[in-house]
């Protein structure tokens, strides 16, 4: 367990890398990391009961494979976390997009 720990972690890494490389900072994301570790900080991230700016502005820029809730539905990763956390991750994204999408037709 502590590997896929690890391989996560490094998913992490990687999908801010490659924000850093496009601008955008997601820096609140990298504090929760340091502070509670990658799968804590995913695991609190998608209980929380709103959708956050960076998950907004990656579905909105076509990027969703770097958000947290892409990585925690990975099959290689989903040992890290339950069923209901799984579930919350795949609607946060859907919900999200259609908030998204609402917001775009109603301009």
């Amino acid at each position: 367990m502590e590997q896929k720990r690890a391989e996560f972690s490094e998913a992490i890494a990687e999908a801010i890398r490659e924000c850093h490389s496009f601008g955008y900072h997601p820096t609140k994301w990298e504090s929760m990391n340091r502070e509670l570790t990658p799968v804590g900080a995913a695991k609190k991230l998608v209980l929380s009961g709103d959708f956050q700016q960076g998950l907004k502005r990656l579905l909105g820029e076509s990027r969703e494979h770097l958000t947290v809730e892409a990585i925690m539905l990975r099959p290689e990763f989903s040992v890290l976390f339950s069923r209901e956390l799984l579930e919350m991750a795949k609607w946060r994204i859907v919900e999200c997009k259609k908030e998204l999408a609402k917001g775009k037709t109603s301009s």
